[in-house]
């Protein structure tokens, strides 16, 4: 037996520094405890992970009730210092415990958001639900202990509740299932986030005008009319906060300076408090919540004609809907310049491709921001000046800033169009399929860790659909070569030089990134009573109900009549992720096979030892081994000198196919090509979407199936389901496939069909809005689209008006299923949810690309 320490020797040696490296990599966030002294010398306990720094301690002190309110701080440490900044983790600060040191009000923006802050706290007592809707505690004592955390951002609010963020099977009976819980129902979604039976604390706080001469340093006047309706006078200075003709008795907070002021304002503040803390222990106040639209907030309904903005996005208060490009600051920024440096940026390492990804994601971000920015600016300028104007599907706008091209055409009131705006970056309206499909599959193919950094083409492409426009943000600006001093469009010239990108960080951590929602136009802003007075088409609502009404039914008639005269041939489109998912794919099956010929060759070579006859006839196993190695030299050069004659006589026909590729691919993409040593370089274009094709309806679709049975990935709604099918390449007309091979995956087939129904609901309200001449009347008209498409026949007048509209829809329905998606829908149209329908709706309409 071996020495133990002799073991323990060969372990040290064989594990070395690259095994401990994997173990410090894989090793799991850490719950830490982080110990801040307050500004009224208490103490509170902070639970963050070991990843967190100092910026996610703000983001928890800000959620703690004994803090929420401060706004204007810094955090000091024992031996760090005063002022750490944001990037400091806090697994660096031993001992773990930090001071909040209140500072003054450098800006008047920082004073403006201290009280956007307060409203902020306050308005779950008045903007989520109407007080007659709880008439005692014991109701809100009722929900669950646990509730899940309030949704960062609007978009993602509806998750919360269910309502959106998992799907039901179409037809649950038919597969013995029942559901968990009772449906959720829309209306209640704000009730779990309502305190509207408490007293609130604040009336309101807005803006005066100053009586007297202001003091140096100071901002502005505000009143406040606290809860017992005393209406108090106080001034926004450098210093903090104090009541007008106090300037000595400052409080660097408002709740500070409020609470010995009146006790009405300091008792339900101290009970709003207490709410939150039994509503949920470990913090997650509702606030910062933004405009929703699919679901909006009761203070909407109950204030139509006024359209409040939420704290979080009130622009009289600071707020706005987030993002770092407005006012227009980088709409001249050298866009061209600054992605041709990124496509240039050293990544051989991957430190580098850290930084350079970085980069990219800033970048980009900010150019995301920028652009709709100013598409959205453009065509709200339109709607105003001169709504629907030129026939449908022409340029109505055009311009350049800077290194940005836009553009804006008018949609075209026809659903059965299948409008490819962007296909991986390239605008197309009369462009070819098939050219874009080679490109995709040739990038796929060649692609790396630098394939999204450097296509500039992708990048530098915005697209936005709102009010009927389609508006187009492309860079297209012109960089300097300092060789020649010539000038070129192409983004993507060579620089002689490789300069830094400076881009800032997002502020705040990226927590007040861009809600595009913010940037759509309420319909209640349209349609209020003073503008429908004044107009006299509009003075008859009976007559409003029927223009709309009709509007819809005959976009839908006549999009339904060219659908069904429409080939049932759809393209082909490659997706350039389903080349890289082919690449994983040869690499993968090359591993295993590999593996495996390991395993066979180990496994003959101890099945070819002669056991149970001793030493002798393994001396003449080695022997008979050396004399086959030395055959299958000689056999290896005979074949090799025979390659070489026919290679001579081959070349010319294999240089065809590789100039062929070569000119679309770089030389180090084309060697990436040729090593994967699938034969791969050797196909011609036409071959290579042959295979792409096959390996899409062979492969790629059935794995897809295959990782949801598996539970590998698990989408929850349409969205996510979206996102798993184009990071593999796969288009979405393959839904009604994935219906096909999900028989055995209810759930999976339910997320596919309502994703399918919304898609061909979304190209109906898309022409509607297009058609529509009067944005007056845009608000009637979206309501009667809804009623079609969502509606129940009624029961009163007009039964067979509602009987053709219901045939109507159900013909568009099983018409464009059958047309896009090859799926013939059967009766699972009576099973779908409709709240899912509709949210899904509210994110397609308008979008984003």
């Amino acid at each position: 037996m071996a020495p133990k320490h002799a073991g323990r020797g060969k372990g040290r040696g064989g594990g070395g520094k690259g095994d401990r490296k994997k173990k410090e990599e894989k090793v799991v966030p850490s719950v830490v405890d982080v110990a801040v002294t307050t500004p009224y010398e208490s103490q509170v306990t902070l639970k963050g992970i070991s990843t967190d720094r100092v910026l996610d301690v703000r983001k928890l002190l800000a959620s703690n009730v004994e803090t929420c309110h401060l706004t204007n701080y810094s955090l000091s440490h024992l031996v760090r210092g005063h002022r750490l900044d944001d990037g400091v983790e806090i697994v660096a600060l031993k001992p773990c415990a930090l001071t909040i040191v209140e500072e003054e009000y450098a800006t008047e923006e920082a004073a403006v958001a201290h009280v956007r802050r307060l409203l902020d706290i306050v308005a779950c007592t008045t903007a989520f639900a109407k007080a007659k809707q709880h008439k005692s505690s014991s109701k809100h004592a009722q929900r669950p202990a646990t509730p899940p955390s309030p949704p960062p951002a609007p978009a993602s609010a509806p998750g919360a509740n269910g309502g959106g963020g998992g799907e039901a099977p179409a037809i649950s009976e038919a597969h013995d299932m029942q559901a968990i819980g009772p449906p959720p129902k829309l209306g209640e979604f704000y009730d779990f986030f309502s305190f509207a039976h408490l007293t609130p604390p604040l009336h309101f706080i807005r803006r005066k005008e100053r009586n007297g001469a202001a003091q140096d340093g100071d901002y502005f006047e505000i009143e406040v009319k606290v809860c017992n309706g005393k209406l108090l006078h106080i001034v926004a200075s450098v210093k903090g906060f104090y009541l007008v003709g106090k300037p000595h008795t400052v409080s660097r907070s408002l709740v500070d300076l409020l609470q010995p002021l009146s006790s009405g304002f300091a008792n339900a503040y101290e009970a709003l408090m207490k709410a939150f803390v039994d509503h949920n222990k470990f913090g997650n106040l509702p606030f910062g919540f933004r405009a929703n639209t699919w679901l909006v907030p009761p203070i909407y309904v109950d204030s139509a004609t006024k359209s409040p903005a939420l704290p979080a996005e009130d622009e009289n208060w600071g707020g706005n809907g987030g993002g770092c490009g407005r006012d227009g600051k980088h709409d001249r920024r050298r866009w061209a310049r600054e992605f041709s440096i990124l496509a240039r940026m050293p990544s051989k390492t991957e430190e580098e491709r850290v930084i350079r990804d970085r980069k990219a994601f800033l970048l980009h971000n900010l150019f995301v921001d920028t652009a709709i920015f100013r598409a959205a600016s453009t065509i709200r300028r339109l709607v105003d000046t001169s709504p629907q104007t030129g026939p449908d599907g022409s340029l109505v706008f055009e311009e350049r800033v800077g290194d940005l091209y836009i553009t804006v055409k008018k949609d075209e009131a026809d659903a059965s169009l299948k409008l490819e705006d962007k296909v991986d970056g390239v605008a197309i309206y009369q462009t070819d399929a098939m050219d874009i499909s080679q490109r995709n599959l040739l990038k796929g193919l060649t692609s790396d860790e630098s394939v999204v950094a450097k296509d500039s083409s992708t990048l530098g492409v915005v697209i936005v659909k709102h009010c009927g426009y389609t508006a187009t943000v492309k860079v297209s600006g012109r960089t300097k070569n300092s060789s020649d001093g010539k000038q070129t469009s192409d983004i993507s010239d060579h620089l002689d030089e490789i300069p830094n990108i400076d881009v800032d960080d997002h502020p705040d951590g990226g927590s007040n990134a861009l809600n595009p929602h913010s940037l759509r136009i309420p319909l209640p802003k349209i349609i209020n009573p003073e503008i429908a007075a004044g107009n006299q088409h509009l003075a008859s609502k009976p007559h409003v109900d029927n223009y709309a009404r009709k509007l819809a039914c005959t976009v839908l008639e006549t999009s339904l009549r060219k659908l069904e005269n429409t080939p049932n041939k759809n393209p082909r489109r490659i997706r350039w992720e389903l080349g890289s998912s082919w690449l994983q794919h040869l690499q993968k099956k090359d591993a295993s096979v590999s593996e495996d010929s390991e395993k066979n060759a180990k496994k003959s070579e101890k099945d070819s030892s002669v056991k149970g006859l001793g030493k002798h006839f393994e001396q003449l196993r080695k022997i008979n081994k050396k004399e086959s190695t030395i055959e299958d030299a000689k056999t290896v050069k005979e074949e090799s000198d025979s390659n070489c004659l026919l290679t001579n006589g081959m070349e010319k026909s294999e240089n065809v196919v590789f100039t062929e590729i070569r000119n679309l691919i770089t030389e180090d993409a084309f060697c990436r090509l040729k090593s994967l040593e699938a034969g791969l370089h050797q196909k011609s274009l036409e071959e290579l979407t042959k295979m792409a094709h096959k390996f899409y309806d062979d492969t790629a679709l059935p794995k897809l199936v295959a990782d949801f049975a598996s539970l590998e990935l698990s989408p929850v709604d349409g969205r996510t389901m979206t996102d798993f099918m184009h990071t593999r390449g796969l288009n979405m007309c393959s839904l009604g496939r994935v219906v096909e091979l999900g028989e055995k995956l209810p759930h999976i087939q339910s997320i596919c069909i309502h994703e399918m129904v919304i898609r061909a609901f979304k190209h109906v309200i898309r022409a509607v809005i297009a058609a529509v001449d009067d944005m007056q009347k845009m608000s009637a008209v979206i309501a009667e689209t809804l009623n079609i498409l969502l509606g129940s026949p009624r029961l009163e007048n007009d039964l067979d008006t509602d009987a053709n509209e219901h045939n109507l829809r159900l013909k568009w329905v099983e018409s464009f299923l059958s047309k896009r998606y090859c799926w013939k829908l059967k009766d699972e149209f009576a099973h779908l949810r409709k709240p899912i329908i509709l949210r899904g709706l509210c994110s397609k309409v308008h979008t984003v690309k």
